[in-house]
């Protein structure tokens, strides 16, 4: 994890296993040449940490029409239910809200 990265993740307090998930979407990320900015690190990290409540805590998210991110690209996408599935316990329509982080960090 790049230093700027691990110091975000230290002032949002995050646990180490939603840490080692941002350091595989980072590795993820690099691979596909996608370079999200600050900002957008900082609200995947936040939306990661809150996906992990979720799990821990039992709770979902409404149903989502899939329908609606009809033109998220495949690799954004199977990105995103990678994740969700990593993370378990979790709606699988999170990975429509989560693709959204990955596919508007390709526009860098």
């Amino acid at each position: 994890m790049n230093e700027e990265l691990a110091a975000l993740c230290q002032e949002l307090e995050l646990s180490k296993a939603v840490q080692a998930v941002i350091q595989k979407i980072e590795t993820s990320l690099k691979a596909i040449e996608i370079k999200p900015n600050d900002l957008q690190w900082r609200i995947l990290a936040n939306h990661v940490n809150e996906m992990f409540n979720r799990a821990k805590e039992g709770t979902g998210i409404p149903e989502i029409d899939g329908q609606l991110f009809s033109g998220i690209s495949e690799t954004s996408m199977q990105l995103a239910e990678e994740v969700v599935t990593e993370i378990g316990h979790l709606s699988p329509d999170e990975k429509y809200l989560l693709s959204i982080h990955f596919e508007s960090a390709k526009e860098n």
